[in-house]
């Protein structure tokens, strides 16, 4: 599992290399993943997205360019400073979100919250718990959506595993029929769709 400054030495070749990298584990689909994505967004006026793991801004840049307003988070400084490159008018802070939302950020609602590649650095019961702390952060009618490598079951985790040479032990990977379970306990309503062999989406409303 990368720290910050793992993520600050890939920052500048991030963009290129995930592009070589989309086809099969870990990024399998991964461009599928983003369209997703962005088709959930409304782009009407005055639309205001916070994305969680922000990095470059490959996720949010397409829907800044359509006029939605972007504020993002991410601990890489270098990445940052791409993602602010992208995005010149967008609000950025270097924060890391497993210590929660910046103080900044806490009074502030939006339309969507939004991470891509990001949340696997939690457990599943400390994921539950940011999203139920996210909530508070949305408009009435927000939506949260999170993508991220994911599986349906725990047998398609373990046959992805099986056929992978480099698997991230460290990582948290969502297995959807066990956090949707959990999640139903705490009262969070949530779809999700798979989208490639390991990848899916997260839609809390």
């Amino acid at each position: 599992m990368l720290n910050s400054k793992g993520f600050d030495n890939w920052a500048g070749e991030y963009d290129e290399s995930i592009s070589k990298l989309s086809e099969g584990y870990p990024f399998e689909g991964y461009y599928e993943v983003l369209s997703f994505v962005s088709r959930c967004v409304d782009l009407s006026k005055g639309t205001r997205i916070l994305d969680i793991g922000v990095g470059t801004g490959l996720l949010t840049k397409e829907l800044y360019n359509k006029g939605v307003g972007v504020y993002g988070i991410d601990f890489s400084p270098k990445m940052l400073e791409l993602a602010r490159r992208n995005m010149p008018n967008g609000q950025f802070l270097c924060h890391d979100f497993t210590n929660g939302l910046p103080i900044e950020l806490k009074k502030m609602k939006f339309n969507y919250i939004i991470s891509s590649y990001a949340i696997h650095h939690l457990d599943d019961n400390k994921k539950i718990d940011f999203i139920a702390q996210l909530k508070d952060s949305l408009e009435e009618n927000g939506n949260i959506i999170i993508a991220d490598i994911a599986f349906q079951t725990k047998d398609d985790m373990k046959q992805c595993k099986d056929n992978t040479k480099g698997w991230d032990e460290d990582e948290i990977y969502i297995v959807a029929d066990e956090i949707m379970e959990k999640m139903r306990k705490k009262m969070l309503n949530a779809t999700y769709t798979q989208i490639s062999s390991c990848a899916g989406v997260l839609e809390i409303v």
